[in-house]
């Protein structure tokens, strides 16, 4: 079998699931050939053009604000131009696989690798032979929309196949340090658009935390210059606080797969975290790992995967910077009611997670 994948680095998610994909193929099917086509990174004139604009957007979009509602609404909008956005040739190939909607739109005959439980406008693509999606929920959402159901694979959540062995003992141990009175560790995750709003509430949830006696792991992503003005605010901001501090661990990557790899490592050692309602959702309802959801929603996946995963018992929102100054009380309180090993409880077993290797075994199919 011959592969095509075609991928776009913008933000983490979407090209994390196509990923997440072809690491399950390339173990369960070895012999598969695989091209991996990146557009930012291959392609040259209009074409690379094309996509360093949409990249643009996709950073200005989270700048918070007219700009934010701006983007939501263009995200959203169906009147996306139909453009020729990409020039290799799929030629040869069984299957084309790409990660992002707007290469899907644009593309004819391809597999769309959709791993966002929310289903906007922008995923309804009526050209595609296949949208792989999470869950019946997600189906059915687009369906409602004009899709036809044989064009949906409900594969399960797209979740790193290295967090998939030991996700059942994963959970047990975070229930048994819930219930001990040792600190918990809370982890903190910035959008790949770095958005002031969340930045702002991050940074004081960091310093809350962290004078709560909690222990702190702050994943910066790869952007080194925005991940520099991270830390530079913090520490501005830390310097006009005072009290005891525990120590804060920061994780960054040189590129998006190292820092994946960085990542998945120390995320059985987390016992909540914070993060957008964006792919690390997936995390919350089926790795058992409750999630704090900074606002406000940016992007069109956002609001819907929070009203989700509320609804699964799993998440609890920071709408505001008092919020996040108070971060560290808040999730002592959530430890000593109980609700912190309920949302854990929920997190699990409700939902397959081995929905990249579904997808691998179902594209020879």
């Amino acid at each position: 079998m011959r592969i095509l994948a075609i991928n776009v680095e913008i933000g983490m998610g979407h090209p994390n699931y196509l990923d997440y994909v072809l690491q399950s193929l390339k173990s369960i099917k070895p012999d598969t050939e695989i091209k991996y086509w990146d557009v930012l990174a291959q392609e040259k004139w209009f074409y690379k053009w094309f996509w360093q604009v949409s990249k643009q957007v996709y950073t200005l979009g989270a700048k918070g604000g007219l700009i934010t509602d701006f983007y939501n609404k263009f995200r959203t909008s169906s009147k996306t131009p139909s453009v020729s956005v990409c020039s290799v040739s799929s030629k040869g190939f069984d299957r084309i696989l790409v990660s992002h909607p707007l290469l899907a739109r644009n593309l004819s005959d391809v597999w769309y690798i959709h791993g966002e439980i929310a289903a906007p406008k922008e995923c309804v693509l009526g050209n595609v032979q296949k949208i792989v999606v999470p869950t019946e929920y997600t189906a059915k959402r687009l369906i409602s929309q004009g899709l036809r159901a044989e064009q949906i694979l409900i594969a399960g959540l797209l979740i790193a196949p290295d967090l998939i062995t030991d996700a059942k003992e994963n959970q047990l141990k975070r229930l048994s340090r819930i219930k001990s009175e040792k600190p918990l560790t809370i982890g903190f995750f910035i959008s790949g658009a770095y958005p002031p709003p969340h930045i702002k509430k991050a940074i004081a949830g960091i310093i809350s935390a962290s004078k709560e006696n909690h222990r702190v792991i702050v994943f910066l992503g790869i952007h080194q210059k925005k991940a520099k003005s991270f830390l530079r605010l913090l520490n501005e901001t830390k310097s006009k606080e005072t009290g005891p501090e525990a120590t804060i661990l920061f994780i960054q990557g040189k590129t998006r797969m190292d820092y994946q790899k960085r990542v998945n490592r120390l995320l059985p050692l987390l016992d909540i975290f914070v993060a957008p309602s964006h792919e690390y959702t997936n995390w919350a309802i089926g790795l058992a790992l409750p999630i704090l959801v900074l606002f406000p929603m940016i992007g069109s996946y956002a609001e819907e995967n929070f009203k989700f995963a509320h609804q699964q018992g799993v998440v609890s929102p920071l709408r505001t910077i008092a919020d996040a100054k108070n971060l560290g009380k808040t999730v002592s309180e959530l430890r000593s009611s109980g609700t912190l090993l309920k949302m854990v409880e929920n997190g699990f077993g409700k939902f397959p997670i081995d929905g990249a290797i579904k997808t691998a075994e179902q594209l020879d199919i």
